[in-house]
C-alpha cells in the first residue's frame, strides 16, 4: 500500500506539471471575489489582488475606497487637515465645473477631487515604481468616463508661511514641494498644489515650477491658478491603448510605467502586478502600443486644431492574424476650430464601439432586435443583449424615435396641421421600424474600411413583408383604401423627416456608433471562417459579462419610459376634430430596432481612388499619430492590439475552455501540454486503484 501511495503520488505530480507549465502568468483583468477574499498578506495572492482589481470603487471597513491603477487602496476622507487644503478642493473643484470638466452623474464622465482619509489608511507609503503609494496625500483626483474610472492620482495640498518672493523664500518652498514629489525627501504624492500667500509669490512659484506638469500654484482669494495638474494622462493613454482588447488580453485603465527590481517591501508587493501587465499585453511597461487614438485623447495639443471627439466613429479595421501583428482599427472624427467634446467623451466613445463590436461578436445576429409595444412586456430584447450597452442603446433609440415622430407631428407646427388635416377616417396608429441601409465598404484583403453606414426606418407594414409576417392591420375597421391613404400620407410628410434625424440628430450618435461597430462585426465574423484571426474563438459563445453596461439601467426602465409616452402622449393639446354630434380621437403607437441583418455594397479600387485617394494612406499612418485629412475635414486615430493571444488552433470557434479565455505556454515550453495528458494520468492511477482493491479483495478471500 505504501509503494501504491508513492506511485500515485508520482502520477499526481507528473499530470499537475504540465498544466502548471502551461498556464503561464495570471491574467491582470477581473478579480473574481474568491481571489480578494484570500485577505491581505496572502503570499499566494497577486499583489493587485490584494484590495480589488486596479481602476475600482469598493467599499472596505465601511468606507468608500478607490483602487488606483497600482492596486493600492485611497479612503475618501470628510475634510482636509487644514483650512488651506479645505479652500484648494473647493477651488479646485469649482474650477473644474467652470471648465466643463467636472464629474456629471447623469453621464458620470469628468473629475472630481476628494479628500483622502490618510490618518486611518490601508497602506503606508513607500515606492511604486516611479511614483509613490500616495495613501499620505491629502486629496486624490478621480477622472471617469462613462462610467468607467480613468485614473485615479494623489495630491497633496501645501502652503507657506512665508509672505515673500525672496531667493531663500522662493527656495524653501521649492525644497518643501520637491520632497513631496516621487524622488523627493517624503515621496508622498504625484501631484502637489501649492496655495501662495500673494499674487506675487504665487506668480514667482508657478514661474519656478513651469515646466513641472505636477505642481499646481493656486490663490483662492484672489483667483489666480497656474493651471489644471497634469493628472489622468497616463491612465487615458492605457486606457484607450486597451480598446478592442479582450478580457484576459490587457487590463483596463492605466498603470505607471517604469517598476523598479523589487528592493525595498512595497516594491516587492507589486513588482509581481507590474510584471502580470507587461506579459499580459505583450509590451514591456504594461501600456499597449499608443497609436493614433491614445496620443489623440491623452495629448491633444499634438493634433493641429481641434477633434470633434463628441463624434468619434470606427471606421477601419484589419486583422491578419494573432501572429502578423494582431487586430487594428482607426476612428474618425470632423477636425473642429474648437475642440467638441472632452479627452474623456471621445474614451466614452472609442470603448462603446469596442464593447459593442465584441457584443455583435459573442452573441448571434438572430437576437440583434429590440422591441417597445405596450402589448408585449415580456418581448422587449433578448436576456443577454439587454445587459449591454449595445441593448441600452439600442432600445433608448427606439423610445427616441417615438419622441421625434411626436415632434413631427405636433398638431401645433405646420407640418403637424398639414398632417392631421390630409387623415381619413377616424384612427390613425403606425409602428415603425429602424434597420440598416446597404452600407458602403471597401474591402482589401484582411482589410474593412467603412465608407458610409446609413440606417433606414421602415414602417410596419414593409418590415413584417420583408420577414416573412402578414401585413400589419393597425386599424381593422377602416377599409383598405383609408389605411393605404394614411400610410401613403405618413411615408410622404413624416417618414423621409424621421430617416434624417437618425442619421444625423446628435440624440441617435450612440446608435449609429453601435451599428458601425455591427457592420464591422459582420465582416470579421466571415473574416474568422476563411482565415485564423485574433477573436475568431469569441464568436458565438454568448458571454457578454465583461461588455455589461456601467449605467444604472434596466430594459424594463426604458419599457415603462415607453408605456408613460404611449399612454400619457408626447403632446397634450385641446385641438379636436367634431363631425356633427361625433369627436374624433386619434391615437398612434411606433415599433423598434432590427440589426439583425446588414445589407453591404462593396466599391471597387478604382472608386475608391476616384472618391477617397487618400484613404488608405491616412489610416495607415494614424496607427502611431493622428492624422488630419484636410479635404475631408476628418482626422483618423488609430490603434493596434499587439497581443498574439497564443494557444489557439487557426480559426478555431470552438475552443475549450471559458469563453474569452487565453491558453498561454511558459517559456521554452513550445504549444505547451494538451489536456489529454492530465486526462490520461489520472485514467492510470484509477486503473492502478483498482488493480490494487482487486489484489486485496482476493487475498482476504484467501
Amino acid at each position: 500500500m505504501r509503494r501504491l501511495a508513492a506511485l500515485i503520488t508520482v502520477l499526481v505530480a507528473l499530470a499537475g506539471a504540465p498544466c502548471a507549465a502551461a498556464a503561464g502568468p495570471a491574467p491582470a483583468g477581473p478579480v473574481a471575489p474568491a481571489a480578494v477574499a484570500a485577505g491581505p498578506g496572502s503570499p499566494s495572492t497577486p499583489p493587485y489582488t490584494k484590495w480589488g482589481p486596479p481602476l475600482t470603487v469598493r467599499t472596505i471597513n465601511g468606507r468608500r475606497t478607490y483602487i488606483d491603477a497600482n492596486g493600492v487602496p485611497h479612503v475618501v476622507g470628510s475634510s482636509g487637515d487644514t483650512p488651506d487644503a479645505d479652500a484648494a478642493l473647493a477651488f479646485m473643484n469649482r474650477r473644474l465645473a467652470e471648465q466643463g470638466l467636472a464629474y456629471d452623474a447623469r453621464t458620470k464622465t469628468g473629475s472630481e477631487y476628494l479628500f483622502q482619509d490618510e490618518t486611518n489608511r490601508l497602506e503606508e507609503k513607500g515606492s511604486v515604481g516611479k511614483g509613490v503609494t500616495g495613501t499620505t496625500s491629502d486629496m486624490i483626483k478621480v477622472t471617469w468616463s462613462e462610467g468607467r474610472l480613468v485614473s485615479v492620482d494623489s495630491v497633496d495640498a501645501t502652503t507657506t508661511t512665508r509672505t515673500g518672493t525672496t531667493t531663500e523664500d522662493l527656495s524653501s518652498i521649492g525644497t518643501t514641494i520637491t520632497g513631496k514629489l516621487p524622488g523627493g525627501r517624503k515621496s508622498q504624492t504625484g501631484n502637489v498644489v501649492f496655495t501662495a500667500a500673494t499674487d506675487e509669490q504665487a506668480r514667482a512659484v508657478a514661474e519656478r515650477f513651469k515646466d513641472n506638469p505636477n505642481v499646481r500654484v493656486i490663490r483662492p482669494g484672489s483667483g489666480f491658478d497656474s493651471g489644471e495638474l497634469n493628472t489622468g494622462a497616463e491612465g487615458l493613454e492605457a486606457a484607450a491603448g486597451s480598446v478592442f482588447t479582450a478580457p484576459g488580453d490587457c487590463p483596463g485603465g492605466g498603470t505607471q510605467s517604469g517598476f523598479a527590481p523589487a528592493g525595498t517591501r512595497p516594491q516587492a508587493r507589486y513588482a509581481a502586478f507590474a510584471r502580470a501587465r507587461a506579459a499580459d499585453c505583450g509590451g514591456t511597461s504594461g501600456v499597449p502600443r499608443a497609436g493614433g487614438l491614445a496620443k489623440g485623447l491623452s495629448a491633444p495639443r499634438r493634433t493641429p486644431g481641434g477633434i470633434d471627439f463628441s463624434r468619434l466613429e470606427l471606421r477601419y479595421l484589419a486583422d491578419p492574424g494573432p501572429g502578423a501583428g494582431g487586430l487594428r482599427y482607426a476612428f474618425r472624427a470632423p477636425a473642429a476650430t474648437s475642440r467638441g467634446g472632452s479627452a474623456l467623451t471621445g474614451l466614452g466613445h472609442a470603448t462603446q464601439a469596442s464593447d459593442s463590436f465584441f457584443t455583435w461578436l459573442e452573441l448571434d445576429p438572430s437576437t440583434f432586435w429590440v422591441n417597445l409595444n405596450p402589448n408585449e412586456p415580456d418581448r422587449i430584447v433578448d436576456a443577454r443583449l439587454g445587459r449591454t450597452d449595445a441593448g441600452r442603446v439600442l432600445l433608448q433609440a427606439d423610445l427616441t424615435l417615438k419622441k421625434t415622430t411626436g415632434r413631427l407631428i405636433h398638431p401645433d407646427t405646420p407640418l403637424g396641421t398639414e398632417f392631421w388635416r390630409s387623415l381619413s377616417g377616424d384612427c390613425m396608429s403606425f409602428r415603425t421600424w429602424i434597420v440598416p441601409a446597404p452600407a458602403t465598404v471597401y474591402t482589401k484583403g484582411e482589410e474593412l474600411y467603412i465608407l458610409k453606414s446609413p440606417l433606414n426606418v421602415q414602417m410596419e407594414t414593409q418590415y413584417l413583408k420583408q420577414h416573412g409576417g402578414s401585413d400589419a392591420v393597425s386599424c381593422p375597421r377602416q377599409s383598405r383604401t383609408v389605411q393605404d391613404h394614411n400610410e401613403a400620407l405618413f411615408r410622404r410628410l413624416i417618414l423621409p423627416r424621421v430617416v434624417e434625424a437618425v442619421n444625423t440628430a446628435p440624440e441617435y450618435a450612440d446608435l449609429r456608433r453601435v451599428y458601425l461597430s455591427r457592420v464591422a462585426a459582420e465582416w470579421y465574423r466571415g473574416l474568422s471562417l476563411r482565415t485564423r484571426t485574433t477573436y475568431s474563438d469569441l464568436i458565438g459563445k454568448g458571454d457578454v459579462d465583461a461588455y455589461a453596461t456601467h449605467q444604472d439601467w434596466k430594459p424594463v426602465d426604458t419599457f415603462n419610459a415607453y408605456v408613460r409616452s404611449y399612454t400619457d402622449g408626447e403632446f397634450k393639446v385641446t385641438h379636436r376634430t367634431r363631425e356633427g354630434d361625433t369627436l374624433y380621437t386619434r391615437t398612434y403607437v411606433y415599433g423598434g430596432v432590427d440589426f439583425s441583418r446588414v445589407p453591404v455594397t462593396s466599391v471597387s479600387d478604382a472608386q475608391l481612388e476616384a472618391s477617397s485617394p487618400s484613404l488608405t494612406r491616412d489610416v495607415s499612418r494614424s496607427m502611431e499619430a493622428p492624422v488630419t485629412d484636410t479635404g475631408e475635414g476628418q482626422v483618423w486615430l488609430g490603434g493596434g492590439v499587439r497581443t498574439a493571444r497564443p494557444g489557439r488552433a487557426p480559426g478555431a470557434q470552438g475552443a475549450q475552455g471559458a469563453p474569452g479565455s487565453v491558453a498561454t505556454s511558459a517559456p521554452g515550453s513550445g504549444t505547451g501540454v494538451t489536456p489529454w495528458l492530465v486526462a490520461a494520468a489520472g485514467a492510470l492511477a484509477a486503473l492502478v486503484v483498482l488493480r490494487s482493491a482487486l489484489r486485496l479483495r482476493r487475498a482476504r478471500r484467501r
